[in-house]
């Protein structure tokens, strides 16, 4: 109700006003109203209300989790979520009503559960495919649960005070399906195995449901068990996998297809975590395959195969290997192949006994091509520019060592005769050198 009353202010009296404003009515401030407003008390609760909505609120959590069409579809939403709204005001009606709503899940729950936890099968693939239906229909009807129920719950008070913060519904039903899903101590590491062969299916080329073990693997992940029970053993099996299959692939393949084989193996493992892995998963998975297809061999590589592709040019070969070696900071280890390549090449070239002229085009050529690895291979890098520039200023000073001998006999004339022949060469040599070191080295 509300009463109104009429309060005259006390304003001060005008002054009197003289001339043409005197002809003017005098005016007055409108009365200020001065309204009291008594609120209603809030509307009392009948005694049996609370049980009365617990009734209605465990009929409708049995129809959920019994997915009956026909008695879903005559659900009345509305109502009860007035009528849990009106039992969260009474004093810790909240509380009591979510530990009722948490024991009636759990009783259902753990009878969805209980045939899965005694299910014996051989076959890996129908143990999970039960395991990912469950999964499905309990996220079906916890996601309704939460939806009616959960925003009755969160938006109570009492007494204009909030109380004590509950979990969330979706959150309760995520713990009750761990508690009873690995209620058995040995469900879980058969799903986690089953799982890992399924893994090594699809890395060895079979077929395997991708869908399914996405779906299982973010169950993994809502469950919050990912990292302890999944990712540790996986990367474990990784490790092995890798190790194994390293090894085999250096003693049976050249160093082309086996990078190739790396580049495929690691691009696999990035499409792996986009598929159905977590994502934090990516840098530990990709750094396992690094270490034991790349970084392992890194010499092995080199020793096999650099020459090889560095006679025949073999650009996109050696712009993979580098694409590779910089993934493992293995850059380094390259570019010393690269200088004792040039040395020993150029070393070849400059000991021949072809003529100084072809001498000098053969180095030319050499050069060329080391530019043309460098540019379109090796990605312009610096380094590699310094090294080649390097090694061939180390070419041009290199002088033949002229032993100091004592002449004598026919072995010894022999002997210097051929040193003599040898200084001459390199004399010629020099002076060629000079003239192909001044028109291509920069």
């Amino acid at each position: 109700m509300a009463f109104v009353e009429d309060v005259k202010p006390d304003y001060p009296s005008k002054p009197a006003v003289t001339g043409i404003l005197n002809r003017k009515k005098s005016y007055r401030l409108p009365v200020k109203q001065r309204v009291t407003i008594i609120l209603d008390p809030f509307p009392s609760i009948p005694e049996n209300f609370e049980e009365e909505t617990w009734t209605e609120v465990k009929s409708a959590i049995s129809k959920i989790f019994l997915k009956k069409e026909a008695a879903l579809h005559s659900l009345d939403c509305l109502p009860l979520i007035e009528s849990i709204s009106e039992v969260s005001r009474l004093e810790m009606g909240s509380s009591r009503l979510y530990q009722r709503i948490h024991d009636e899940c759990e009783r259902h729950i753990a009878a969805e559960l209980e045939s899965l936890v005694q299910y014996q099968t051989p076959d890996s693939v129908a143990l999970l495919s039960c395991i990912d239906t469950c999964w499905q229909d309990h996220s079906e009807r916890m996601w309704l649960i939460n939806r009616i129920m959960g925003s009755a719950l969160s938006r109570f008070r009492f007494e204009g005070k909030r109380t004590p913060k509950l979990p969330k519904l979706w959150d309760m039903g995520l713990q009750l399906f761990r508690k009873h899903l690995f209620r058995s101590p040995t469900i879980e590491p058969d799903i986690v195995t089953c799982l890992l062969r399924m893994v090594n299916k699809e890395r060895s080329g079979e077929d395997v449901d991708k869908t399914l073990l996405s779906r299982l693997l973010k169950m993994f992940k809502a469950l919050g068990i990912y990292s302890e029970s999944l990712e540790t053993p996986y990367l474990e099996w990784t490790f092995e996998f890798y190790a194994a299959e390293g090894v085999k692939y250096m003693q049976h393949s050249d160093v082309p297809d086996y990078l190739k084989h790396v580049e495929t193996r690691l691009r696999e493992e990035h499409e792996r975590c986009l598929h159905y892995l977590d994502a934090s998963t990516e840098k530990s998975l990709v750094g396992i395959a690094e270490k034991q297809l790349l970084d392992c061999h890194i010499s092995a590589i080199l020793d096999k195969g650099f020459t090889m592709l560095m006679d025949g040019s073999c650009i996109e070969d050696l712009q993979r290997m580098y694409t590779l070696f910089s993934r493992v900071n293995a850059l380094e280890s390259l570019r010393q192949a690269l200088s004792s390549y040039i040395w020993r090449t150029g070393q070849e070239i400059i000991t021949c006994e072809e003529e100084d002229e072809e001498m000098v085009a053969s180095l030319s050529k050499f050069k060329l091509s080391l530019d043309t690895i460098w540019e379109e291979s090796f990605m312009k890098n610096l380094d590699f520019s310094k090294t080649i520039k390097n090694a061939f200023e180390h070419l041009q000073a290199k002088r033949l060592d002229v032993a100091d001998v004592c002449y004598g006999g026919e072995s010894s004339f022999n002997q210097a005769t051929e040193l003599s022949l040898e200084g001459h060469r390199s004399a010629k040599f020099l002076g060629a050198l000079e003239e192909f070191a001044s028109t291509n080295l920069i």
